[in-house]
């Protein structure tokens, strides 16, 4: 599992939205967003999306407010890097102060994001059906000049 991080969010947000795509995209980021509905129906000035439309509300404004009441839909703001990089680092921030949140959090990071791998691991391959018509260089770190000898 990748450590419970702003960036880990991130890749596993854009994971979703460009690589599963379709069905499993949209459950990923429905779960996304009903864990980020629960932080900010606590109170929490929206700094990466905000579920009433209003970048600024807070959903906590309202003291006749059922809190515990479902909310509007938090839309996870895939398309703005900035926001998203915001609402990760909310969500991770509160993440540590919620043990609960945290376990859901981490499970959700967990079923979606992508595998934590050791630093500079690299992973070479052709994929089946590639038509590869010249040499192919796979590796990590290349320095100097490379050579196929004579063409």
């Amino acid at each position: 599992m990748d450590p419970l991080t702003a960036g880990a969010l991130i890749a596993a947000v854009n994971a979703a939205v460009s690589g599963a795509g379709g069905e499993a995209g949209r459950r990923a980021l429905d779960g996304l967003s009903a864990l980020a509905r629960r932080v900010l129906r606590r109170g929490a000035t929206d700094p990466g999306a905000d579920p009433a439309g209003d970048p600024g509300a807070d959903p906590a404004a309202d003291p006749g407010a059922d809190p515990t009441a479902d909310a509007e839909p938090v839309t996870i703001p895939y398309d703005d890097p900035e926001r998203l990089r915001r609402l990760a680092e909310l969500l991770v921030e509160r993440a540590r102060q919620d043990p609960e949140l945290g376990r859901d959090l981490a499970a959700w990071l967990n079923r979606y994001g992508a595998p934590a791998e050791e630093h500079g691991t690299v992973h070479n391959s052709v994929s089946d059906g590639a038509r590869i018509t010249g040499p192919v260089i796979q590796g990590r770190d290349f320095h100097g000049p490379i050579s196929f000898g004579p063409q």
